[in-house]
């Protein structure tokens, strides 16, 4: 780009950062009449598809780090939706999700199906496939270059640790 005119609509970033702006508003119009936050589904499903995660793992899904996983995971246990229990070792608590946080869980799915069926209607036949492997792809380039090396195996680690389900 460097000197020539440089547009909003041209910077692949920007417009990541504009569609996933948009996707949230309408996730949260319909969380509206709940207390939950999208986070806090993300939080659930994780922790019900890997009981025993900790807070560093759930962390790493919400796109933060052990002390937003431990925010998060605080919250949800003041509202009796997860327990903390034995974990892979002494120094960390696995994450598990109580009756109460399944219910819980089932109802803000039916919300982020709601938004995803939203967002779905805009794309033409196989256009949310194809959208889904290109964003997989953008988001392993970046994850092999904070790692520092292009096809990282610590890279996919980090995204099977995360729970981030593989690109199709």
């Amino acid at each position: 780009m460097g000197a020539d005119v440089v547009k909003l609509a041209d910077i692949v970033g920007y417009r990541l950062d504009m569609a996933r702006c948009a996707a949230l508003r309408s996730l949260h119009r319909l969380l509206d009449d709940t207390t939950f936050r999208p986070a806090d589904t993300t939080a659930l499903l994780l922790i019900k598809e890997r009981p025993g995660c900790d807070q560093t793992m759930l962390g790493r899904a919400l796109a933060g780090n052990r002390s937003v996983g431990m925010k998060v995971a605080t919250r949800l246990e003041a509202r009796g939706l997860l327990t903390r229990g034995e974990g892979r070792n002494r120094r960390s608590k696995g994450l598990y999700i109580m009756p109460e946080g399944e219910t819980v869980l089932a109802e803000l799915l039916d919300c982020h199906d709601e938004a995803e069926a939203r967002i779905a209607a805009a794309l033409a036949p196989g256009e949310r496939e194809q959208l889904l492997t290109l964003l997989g792809k953008i988001e392993q380039a970046v994850l092999d270059e904070e790692a520092g090396l292009t096809g990282s195996t610590a890279a996919q680690t980090a995204i099977q640790e995360a729970g981030v389900p593989e690109p199709t």
